[in-house]
C-alpha cells in the first residue's frame, strides 16, 4: 500500500502545492547539485521537528548597480571571486600602466553594490515555498524597500507595478524572528498549477517543483539558477 504522505505528491502538485515532506526532498536534490556546482547554497536546522522549521540559505551574493540601474550581468558571490582571484567584478590587467590601474581601482571603490541572502522556506499556511532575503549596502546598513525595487529588472517592474507595495513586503522570519524581505507566497500556487498539471502525466522524478519556481520569482530580486540545475529532478 503507497504511504498516504506519498499518494498525495501527485494531487498537491497538481494544485500548485506541495507538502513539507516533498520540500525537504527537493531541497536535497538541490543541494546535491550545489554541492557539485560549489554554488554556495546551504542547509540550516533551527527546529528540525517542525514543519518549516528548516530552509534553504543562499549567502553573500553581491549585486552591482551600473547607471542607477541593477544589471543582471554584474552578479557575483563571494565564492566566485575568490575561485576568480579577485574581488570585484572590475579586474586589473598586468599590463595597465599605472594611471590606468588607479582608474579602475577608482572605479571599483565608487561602484555602489548591494549584497544579498536569500532564505527559502516552507509556508505550513499556504503549502508552498517562499523566499526571504536581505539586502545591504556597502557600510553593512539595511536598504530600503525603494533600493530593492530599484534594483528589479525594468521587464518585471513593468508587469508589477500594480502590485509593487504587496508582492514585495518587510516581514517578520518565520523562524529567526529578523524582519527580512518577502515574496508574498499568495499568487504562488496559482502561478505553479498550470506547470505541473502539464508534467502530471509525466514521471514523477523528471520535475523539481523547487528549482522551477526559484527559476521563475529569483531572478526579480537578482537570484538566478545555473541552466544545470534544469537536469536535476525529484527523486522519490
Amino acid at each position: 500500500i503507497t504511504p498516504p504522505e506519498v499518494r498525495s505528491f501527485p494531487v498537491k502538485m497538481a494544485a500548485g502545492t506541495l507538502s513539507w515532506c516533498r520540500f525537504k526532498d527537493e531541497a536535497s536534490q538541490l543541494l546535491r547539485h550545489s554541492e557539485r556546482i560549489k554554488d554556495g547554497w546551504e542547509w540550516t536546522e533551527v527546529e528540525e521537528n517542525l514543519a518549516g522549521g528548516s530552509f534553504l540559505v543562499k549567502k553573500d551574493v553581491v549585486l552591482r548597480i551600473s547607471g542607477n540601474v541593477c544589471a543582471e550581468d554584474d552578479l557575483l558571490s563571494e565564492e566566485d571571486g575568490e575561485k576568480d582571484g579577485h574581488d570585484n567584478v572590475l579586474m586589473v590587467d598586468d599590463n595597465m600602466v599605472e594611471d590606468d590601474v588607479c582608474t579602475v581601482q577608482c572605479k571599483m571603490k565608487e561602484s555602489p553594490y548591494y549584497r544579498y541572502q536569500y532564505h527559502v522556506l516552507y509556508s505550513t499556511s499556504y503549502s508552498v515555498p517562499v523566499l526571504y532575503f536581505l539586502a545591504s549596502r556597502p557600510d553593512g546598513s539595511l536598504a530600503s524597500l525603494d533600493e530593492v525595487w530599484s534594483c528589479v529588472p525594468a521587464s518585471f517592474q513593468s508587469r508589477l507595478q500594480d502590485d509593487k507595495w504587496t508582492f514585495i513586503t518587510q516581514q517578520e522570519h518565520p523562524v529567526l524572528g529578523c524582519p527580512m524581505f518577502q515574496l508574498h507566497p499568495c499568487h504562488t500556487a496559482t502561478m505553479m498549477q498550470p506547470l505541473m498539471q502539464q508534467t502530471q502525466g509525466k514521471e514523477r522524478g523528471s520535475v523539481n517543483y523547487l528549482v522551477s519556481w526559484l527559476s521563475t520569482v529569483g531572478p526579480v530580486v537578482g537570484l538566478t539558477l545555473p541552466l544545470s540545475y534544469a537536469h536535476i529532478g525529484h527523486v522519490t
